[in-house]
Protein backbone atom coordinates (compact mmCIF):
# COMPACT_ATOMS: atom_id res chain seq x y z
CA UNK A 1 0.00 0.00 0.00
CA UNK A 2 1.38 3.34 -1.02
CA UNK A 3 1.79 6.24 1.40
CA UNK A 4 -1.05 8.13 -0.23
CA UNK A 5 -3.35 5.11 0.07
CA UNK A 6 -2.46 4.69 3.73
CA UNK A 7 -3.20 8.39 4.30
CA UNK A 8 -6.61 8.02 2.64
CA UNK A 9 -7.50 4.99 4.78
CA UNK A 10 -6.40 6.86 7.92
CA UNK A 11 -8.58 9.85 6.94
CA UNK A 12 -11.64 7.63 6.39
CA UNK A 13 -11.16 5.91 9.76
CA UNK A 14 -10.78 9.22 11.58
CA UNK A 15 -13.81 10.69 9.82
CA UNK A 16 -15.93 7.66 10.73
CA UNK A 17 -14.78 7.86 14.33
CA UNK A 18 -15.60 11.55 14.46
CA UNK A 19 -19.09 10.90 13.07
CA UNK A 20 -19.72 8.18 15.64
CA UNK A 21 -18.53 10.52 18.39
CA UNK A 22 -21.18 13.12 17.56
CA UNK A 23 -23.62 13.07 20.47
CA UNK A 24 -27.19 12.06 19.69
CA UNK A 25 -28.33 15.34 21.15
CA UNK A 26 -26.63 17.00 18.17
CA UNK A 27 -28.93 15.01 15.85
CA UNK A 28 -32.14 15.82 17.72
CA UNK A 29 -32.53 19.00 19.77
CA UNK A 30 -35.34 19.21 22.34
CA UNK A 31 -36.32 22.34 24.28
CA UNK A 32 -39.19 23.15 26.63
CA UNK A 33 -40.54 26.58 27.59
CA UNK A 34 -43.39 27.75 29.83
CA UNK A 35 -45.56 30.83 29.55
CA UNK A 36 -44.77 31.91 33.11
CA UNK A 37 -42.74 30.86 36.13
CA UNK A 38 -45.35 31.19 38.89
CA UNK A 39 -48.78 29.55 38.85
CA UNK A 40 -51.84 29.09 41.04
CA UNK A 41 -52.77 25.58 42.09
CA UNK A 42 -55.29 23.93 39.72
CA UNK A 43 -54.87 26.43 36.88
CA UNK A 44 -53.73 25.35 33.39
CA UNK A 45 -49.94 25.17 33.00
CA UNK A 46 -49.03 25.17 29.34
CA UNK A 47 -45.56 24.30 28.06
CA UNK A 48 -44.26 24.37 24.51
CA UNK A 49 -41.97 21.58 23.33
CA UNK A 50 -39.76 22.34 20.34
CA UNK A 51 -37.99 19.48 18.54
CA UNK A 52 -35.44 20.12 15.78
CA UNK A 53 -33.83 17.56 13.48
CA UNK A 54 -30.30 18.91 13.35
CA UNK A 55 -28.90 15.82 11.62
CA UNK A 56 -28.44 15.43 7.90
CA UNK A 57 -31.05 12.76 7.32
CA UNK A 58 -34.74 12.10 7.83
CA UNK A 59 -35.84 10.09 10.85
CA UNK A 60 -39.01 8.74 12.41
CA UNK A 61 -40.42 10.20 15.62
CA UNK A 62 -42.26 7.44 17.38
CA UNK A 63 -41.90 5.27 20.47
CA UNK A 64 -42.22 1.45 20.40
CA UNK A 65 -45.71 0.10 19.82
CA UNK A 66 -46.93 3.37 18.32
CA UNK A 67 -46.67 5.13 21.68
CA UNK A 68 -46.28 8.89 21.96
CA UNK A 69 -42.87 10.18 20.91
CA UNK A 70 -42.96 12.92 23.56
CA UNK A 71 -42.84 12.44 27.30
CA UNK A 72 -42.33 14.50 30.45
CA UNK A 73 -40.78 14.02 33.85
CA UNK A 74 -41.62 16.28 36.79
CA UNK A 75 -39.81 16.42 40.12
CA UNK A 76 -40.31 18.47 43.24
CA UNK A 77 -37.58 20.84 44.38
CA UNK A 78 -36.65 18.14 46.92
CA UNK A 79 -35.92 15.70 44.10
CA UNK A 80 -39.08 13.62 44.55
CA UNK A 81 -40.68 12.43 41.29
CA UNK A 82 -44.28 13.42 40.64
CA UNK A 83 -46.39 10.45 39.55
CA UNK A 84 -47.95 10.71 36.11
CA UNK A 85 -51.73 10.25 35.81
CA UNK A 86 -51.85 9.97 32.00
CA UNK A 87 -49.58 10.18 28.96
CA UNK A 88 -49.40 12.90 26.32
CA UNK A 89 -50.50 12.02 22.81
CA UNK A 90 -48.13 12.53 19.87
CA UNK A 91 -48.55 10.11 16.97
CA UNK A 92 -45.53 8.74 15.04
CA UNK A 93 -44.40 10.92 12.16
CA UNK A 94 -41.64 11.31 9.59
CA UNK A 95 -39.28 14.06 10.68
CA UNK A 96 -37.37 15.63 7.81
CA UNK A 97 -33.76 16.76 8.05
CA UNK A 98 -33.59 20.35 9.27
CA UNK A 99 -37.27 20.37 10.22
CA UNK A 100 -38.46 21.92 13.50
CA UNK A 101 -41.85 21.39 15.11
CA UNK A 102 -43.65 22.67 18.18
CA UNK A 103 -46.34 21.11 20.34
CA UNK A 104 -48.22 22.67 23.25
CA UNK A 105 -49.24 20.63 26.31
CA UNK A 106 -51.24 21.36 29.48
CA UNK A 107 -49.13 19.64 32.14
CA UNK A 108 -51.87 19.20 34.83
CA UNK A 109 -53.59 16.80 32.42
CA UNK A 110 -50.65 14.42 32.86
CA UNK A 111 -49.47 15.13 36.41
CA UNK A 112 -51.37 15.92 39.62
CA UNK A 113 -49.44 19.06 40.57
CA UNK A 114 -51.37 20.95 43.23
CA UNK A 115 -49.06 21.23 46.23
CA UNK A 116 -47.25 24.49 46.94
CA UNK A 117 -43.56 24.63 46.13
CA UNK A 118 -41.02 24.51 43.35
CA UNK A 119 -40.93 21.93 40.58
CA UNK A 120 -38.60 20.94 37.75
CA UNK A 121 -39.87 19.62 34.43
CA UNK A 122 -38.11 18.34 31.35
CA UNK A 123 -39.38 17.01 28.04
CA UNK A 124 -38.09 14.02 26.09
CA UNK A 125 -38.49 13.01 22.45
CA UNK A 126 -37.95 9.43 21.28
CA UNK A 127 -35.37 8.83 18.53
CA UNK A 128 -36.61 5.58 16.97
CA UNK A 129 -33.44 4.92 14.93
CA UNK A 130 -31.27 5.17 18.03
CA UNK A 131 -33.95 3.63 20.28
CA UNK A 132 -33.49 6.15 23.05
CA UNK A 133 -35.07 9.25 24.56
CA UNK A 134 -33.45 12.64 23.97
CA UNK A 135 -33.96 15.00 26.91
CA UNK A 136 -34.38 18.75 27.05
CA UNK A 137 -32.77 20.98 29.60
CA UNK A 138 -35.05 21.24 32.64
CA UNK A 139 -37.02 24.37 33.51
CA UNK A 140 -38.39 25.40 36.89
CA UNK A 141 -41.79 26.66 38.00
CA UNK A 142 -43.59 27.24 41.28
CA UNK A 143 -47.12 26.48 42.45
CA UNK A 144 -48.86 28.75 44.96
CA UNK A 145 -52.23 28.52 46.66
CA UNK A 146 -54.91 31.08 45.87
CA UNK A 147 -55.36 34.06 48.14
CA UNK A 148 -58.53 34.66 50.12
CA UNK A 149 -61.33 35.39 47.62
CA UNK A 150 -62.12 39.04 47.03
CA UNK A 151 -65.68 37.97 46.17
CA UNK A 152 -67.68 34.74 46.00
CA UNK A 153 -71.26 33.66 45.46
CA UNK A 154 -73.08 30.33 45.28
CA UNK A 155 -75.80 29.85 42.66
CA UNK A 156 -78.00 27.05 41.37
CA UNK A 157 -77.31 25.92 37.84
CA UNK A 158 -80.01 27.15 35.41
CA UNK A 159 -82.88 24.92 34.29
CA UNK A 160 -81.43 24.33 30.83
CA UNK A 161 -78.14 23.03 32.26
CA UNK A 162 -77.50 19.26 32.20
CA UNK A 163 -76.97 19.40 35.99
CA UNK A 164 -79.82 21.79 36.73
CA UNK A 165 -80.53 22.26 40.41
CA UNK A 166 -76.96 21.57 41.52
CA UNK A 167 -75.07 24.45 43.11
CA UNK A 168 -71.77 25.94 42.07
CA UNK A 169 -69.79 28.81 43.51
CA UNK A 170 -68.04 31.66 41.76
CA UNK A 171 -64.82 32.85 43.37
CA UNK A 172 -62.71 35.83 42.35
CA UNK A 173 -59.21 36.42 43.65
CA UNK A 174 -56.04 38.30 42.77
CA UNK A 175 -52.61 36.86 42.10
CA UNK A 176 -49.60 39.17 42.38
CA UNK A 177 -46.77 37.79 40.26
CA UNK A 178 -43.26 39.24 40.10
CA UNK A 179 -44.15 42.06 37.72
CA UNK A 180 -47.92 41.83 37.09
CA UNK A 181 -51.19 41.29 38.91
CA UNK A 182 -53.88 38.99 37.57
CA UNK A 183 -57.60 38.56 38.16
CA UNK A 184 -58.65 34.91 38.52
CA UNK A 185 -61.99 33.15 38.53
CA UNK A 186 -62.59 29.77 40.13
CA UNK A 187 -65.68 27.55 39.83
CA UNK A 188 -66.37 25.20 42.75
CA UNK A 189 -68.82 22.30 42.91
CA UNK A 190 -70.73 22.92 46.15
CA UNK A 191 -71.68 19.26 46.64
CA UNK A 192 -68.12 17.92 46.45
CA UNK A 193 -65.93 20.98 47.02
CA UNK A 194 -64.03 20.15 43.84
CA UNK A 195 -62.34 22.96 41.92
CA UNK A 196 -63.86 22.60 38.46
CA UNK A 197 -62.09 25.54 36.83
CA UNK A 198 -59.31 27.90 37.90
CA UNK A 199 -58.64 30.47 35.24
CA UNK A 200 -56.59 33.68 34.91
CA UNK A 201 -58.80 36.26 33.20
CA UNK A 202 -56.63 39.32 32.63
CA UNK A 203 -54.02 41.61 34.10
CA UNK A 204 -55.27 44.42 36.29
CA UNK A 205 -54.10 47.38 38.32
CA UNK A 206 -53.73 46.26 41.95
CA UNK A 207 -56.04 47.67 44.61
CA UNK A 208 -58.55 48.92 42.05
CA UNK A 209 -62.20 47.96 42.23
CA UNK A 210 -63.54 45.12 40.11
CA UNK A 211 -67.21 45.73 39.35
CA UNK A 212 -69.34 42.59 39.53
CA UNK A 213 -72.86 41.73 38.45
CA UNK A 214 -74.69 38.42 38.05
CA UNK A 215 -76.98 38.41 35.03
CA UNK A 216 -80.42 36.90 34.76
CA UNK A 217 -78.91 33.76 33.21
CA UNK A 218 -76.58 33.50 36.26
CA UNK A 219 -73.52 34.38 34.24
CA UNK A 220 -70.84 36.47 35.95
CA UNK A 221 -70.15 39.92 34.48
CA UNK A 222 -66.88 41.66 35.37
CA UNK A 223 -65.51 45.11 34.64
CA UNK A 224 -61.89 45.65 35.70
CA UNK A 225 -59.24 48.31 35.15
CA UNK A 226 -56.33 47.04 33.06
CA UNK A 227 -54.58 50.39 32.54
CA UNK A 228 -55.31 54.03 33.49
CA UNK A 229 -57.62 54.41 30.47
CA UNK A 230 -58.55 50.84 29.47
CA UNK A 231 -61.20 48.67 31.12
CA UNK A 232 -61.88 45.00 30.41
CA UNK A 233 -65.43 43.63 30.33
CA UNK A 234 -65.76 39.84 30.60
CA UNK A 235 -68.62 37.38 30.99
CA UNK A 236 -68.06 33.93 32.52
CA UNK A 237 -70.64 31.18 33.03
CA UNK A 238 -70.94 28.55 35.78
CA UNK A 239 -68.99 26.07 33.62
CA UNK A 240 -66.02 28.44 33.71
CA UNK A 241 -66.26 29.39 30.05
CA UNK A 242 -65.45 32.97 29.03
CA UNK A 243 -68.47 33.90 26.93
CA UNK A 244 -67.50 37.46 26.09
CA UNK A 245 -64.63 39.90 26.31
CA UNK A 246 -64.60 43.54 25.24
CA UNK A 247 -62.31 46.49 25.87
CA UNK A 248 -63.51 49.97 26.80
CA UNK A 249 -61.73 53.28 27.17
CA UNK A 250 -62.48 56.13 29.54
CA UNK A 251 -61.11 59.66 29.47
CA UNK A 252 -62.55 60.80 32.80
CA UNK A 253 -64.28 59.19 35.72
CA UNK A 254 -65.19 55.56 36.21
CA UNK A 255 -67.52 53.48 34.03
CA UNK A 256 -70.41 51.58 35.58
CA UNK A 257 -71.62 48.03 35.25
CA UNK A 258 -75.41 48.25 35.51
CA UNK A 259 -77.99 45.52 36.10
CA UNK A 260 -81.58 46.05 34.98
CA UNK A 261 -84.63 44.62 36.74
CA UNK A 262 -84.93 42.05 33.95
CA UNK A 263 -81.38 40.80 34.57
CA UNK A 264 -79.68 42.50 31.61
CA UNK A 265 -76.16 43.83 32.26
CA UNK A 266 -74.87 46.92 30.47
CA UNK A 267 -71.96 49.37 30.65
CA UNK A 268 -72.34 53.13 30.98
CA UNK A 269 -69.75 55.89 31.05
CA UNK A 270 -67.33 54.28 28.59
CA UNK A 271 -66.97 53.64 24.88
CA UNK A 272 -65.50 50.67 23.00
CA UNK A 273 -61.73 50.74 22.72
CA UNK A 274 -60.46 51.98 19.36
CA UNK A 275 -56.68 52.05 18.77
CA UNK A 276 -55.34 55.32 17.45
CA UNK A 277 -54.63 55.36 13.73
CA UNK A 278 -50.94 54.54 13.13
CA UNK A 279 -48.65 57.20 11.77
CA UNK A 280 -47.45 56.60 8.23
CA UNK A 281 -43.80 56.53 9.20
CA UNK A 282 -44.26 54.23 12.17
CA UNK A 283 -44.64 50.46 12.14
CA UNK A 284 -47.56 49.29 14.24
CA UNK A 285 -46.93 46.05 16.13
CA UNK A 286 -48.70 43.80 18.58
CA UNK A 287 -47.52 45.99 21.45
CA UNK A 288 -50.14 48.57 20.44
CA UNK A 289 -52.94 46.35 21.71
CA UNK A 290 -54.37 47.29 25.10
CA UNK A 291 -53.09 45.81 28.33
CA UNK A 292 -55.31 43.36 30.15
CA UNK A 293 -55.44 40.66 27.50
CA UNK A 294 -56.35 37.25 28.96
CA UNK A 295 -53.93 34.36 29.18
CA UNK A 296 -54.86 31.60 26.80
Amino acid sequence: MTASARSLVRFIILAAAAFCAVPVSAQLAVTITAERTNYISYEPLYVTVTVTNTGGQDLVLGAPGGASWVNFSVMSERGEPVTAISSPVAEPMMFRAGQALQRKFNIPRYFHITGSGGYVIKASAYHSDLQRWINSRPIRFTIQQAQKPRWEKSLALPKDHRMAGKYRRYQLFNFHDTDKSYLYVRIIDESTGAFLVTLPLNTLIPDREVQIQVGGDRSLHLLSMASPTIWVYQVVNLDGKVLKQDFYQVKRGTPRLDLSESGVVSISGARPYEPEAPKRDKFRGTGDRPDGLPLE
